[in-house]
């Protein structure tokens, strides 16, 4: 099979957003998996409002909010089960919960099926990937199916395939890193009665450390940790996961058990993203501990940002400084997530008497200065994406400096007031390419910038603070803001804020700093180079 735009292999969650978001934006995609139905089993549990935002374009969001405990904070518990801290997310800007727990079956079940059905996705399940070879036109994948051997061949490959990467090792990529010493038992339990709340308890309780996360209709996931001296078949025959299960559950049957495995961790990520025409993202790009919920999470932030920068050079807008900036601005943000992970497992696991009761006096000592409780009491150790050392503008002297701030950040989500004055979220009017919002009054801005916008095929949108100005003028949507979330009073000039399609904002100017941005945008996308 020849003539695709992307080859994607590896149909996880990671891969199946990668090859929807592919093919929502047009291009012709091929999905190689091994195997031939969605994974039943319960792997990672937290997912992030970033996350909702992205399903929402898929069109999911409602159903996956329908299976998961939204608004989810986490509890941290000392020696003696005594409490240490509680913390809940800074609330989102982003127009979906910050943190909540979901069932990983739920999302690949809803994931799989719209990629069977997408008329874009030519979707090879049951297909084992067994080569790899690149060409300055583009990749060919070789595969062994029931139906025999093929090759498929596509501009462009993405390996989504795990932490046991074909894509990876075949690119002669190496992981850099370490693994955790300490083993964990995960446990997850079905029609567990009663409702608990919304919190993730991490119990660093001297003996043995254990992690309770509760779900929604009677799942429940709890994790231990394993000692040197155990041995892990024995700690998960039935017996014994009933015996260390039934405190929570004292009504537990075998039946009631989903899964009961042993997990080492690991710390590490891919030397590199990228590879000549091949990328990795998700797993086959970084490993790391489960115990802030940023694996899956990560892996779909590679997803979302490869893909529009996949898209954009595709219908030859895109150069390959762009696709350059997807390993600076996803690896960056992965390095730093691997970091928060292993220092909440830390907190956890440590043991014995002197060991705990050192930590516990040390937690409650920096929880005493308001600035630390702030910190972590709010959960801002998990930080969003930064992405101004990527496609991102810095903001002129002109700009005002509130709004020079949003560069490099994900665009807030307010909720607006149309002209008819029904209530939309501000995303169901972005559209999947680049969008420019201005602030204030309106701006007409330069004659080349707005052939250049118009050729980059930016949607346009005008804030309005007053709901009764909201009207379509033209191209261009007229929208109140007037909660004043993007909206800003008492600016001097209009400002345009223009917006990636992955809703981060890559730029703020007025009119006098149009032709600049312009210019330093056209080192990542030139729609003027084919005009």
């Amino acid at each position: 099979m020849d003539g695709f735009d992307v080859a994607v292999v590896g149909a996880g969650p990671v891969g199946l957003t990668a090859a929807l978001l592919l093919a929502d934006g047009g291009a012709r995609v091929v999905l190689l998996e091994t195997a031939k139905a969605p994974m039943d089993l319960p792997r990672a549990i937290s997912i992030a409002d970033e996350t909702f935002r992205t399903m929402d374009r898929l069109g999911l969001a409602e159903a996956l909010k329908a299976e998961s405990l939204l608004g989810t904070g986490s509890r941290y518990f000392g020696l003696n089960d005594r409490p240490l801290a509680s913390s809940t997310p800074v609330p989102s800007r982003i127009g979906h919960p910050a943190k909540s727990q979901f069932d990983q079956p739920v999302l690949e079940e809803l994931l799989w099926n719209k990629a069977c059905e997408h008329q874009g996705i030519e979707f090879l399940a049951g297909a084992q990937v067994n080569s790899i070879s690149q060409k300055a036109g583009g990749v060919t994948v070789g595969f062994d199916s029931d139906a025999g051997a093929g090759t498929v061949t596509a501009s462009w490959l993405v390996g989504a395939d795990g932490g046991r990467s074909f894509v990876r090792e075949s690119l002669g990529i190496d992981l850099v890193g370490s693994t955790q010493q300490e083993r964990w038992i995960v446990v997850d339990l079905l029609n567990v009665p009663g409702a608990r709340e919304p919190f993730a308890e991490f119990h660093g309780n001297g003996t043995r450390p254990y992690v309770l996360v509760p779900g929604i209709k009677g799942r429940l996931r709890l994790e231990f940790m394993l000692f040197d001296h155990e041995d892990p078949d024995e700690m998960t025959a039935p017996d014994k996961i009933l015996e260390l299960s039934r405190p929570f559950h004292p009504e537990l049957r075998t039946e009631d058990v989903r899964r009961a495995v042993v997990y080492v961790a690991h710390q590490r990520l891919a030397r590199t993203y990228r590879s000549g025409r091949a990328f990795l993202i998700g797993d086959a790009a970084h490993l790391m501990p489960p115990f802030s919920g940023q694996g899956l999470n990560a892996g779909l932030r590679d997803a979302l940002n490869l893909s529009w920068k996949l898209l954009e050079v595709l219908r030859g807008v895109g150069t390959d400084r762009l696709l350059s900036t997807y390993e600076s601005e996803r690896r960056t943000h992965a390095a730093k997530m691997v970091k928060v992970s292993r220092r909440t497992g830390a907190v956890v696991m440590a043991v014995g008497a002197f060991r705990t009761n050192l930590r516990d006096i040390a937690f409650r000592a920096v929880s005493l200065i308001p600035a630390v409780h702030r910190y972590l009491g709010s959960m801002r150790f998990i930080t969003p994406p930064d992405y101004r050392n990527g496609v991102a503008i810095k903001a002129d002297r002109d700009v005002d400096r509130r709004l020079a701030a949003w560069v490099g950040l994900a665009l807030s989500q307010p909720t607006l007031t149309e002209e008819d004055g029904s209530v939309s979220p501000l995303d169901s009017h972005l559209g999947s390419g680049w969008a420019l919002i201005t602030l204030g009054a309106g701006s007409t801005g330069t004659t080349a910038g707005n052939q250049f916008w118009s050729l980059l095929g930016a949607r346009r949108i005008t804030l309005a603070e007053n709901s009764h100005a909201a009207r379509r003028n033209g191209d261009e949507q007229v929208l109140a803001d007037a909660a004043r979330v993007l909206a800003r009073p008492g600016l001097a000039t209009p400002h345009t804020v223009l917006v990636r399609p992955d809703r981060y904002v890559a730029a703020v100017f007025t009119d006098q700093s149009e032709t600049a941005v312009i210019n330093k945008l056209r080192s990542y996308v030139d729609p003027l180079s084919r005009s």
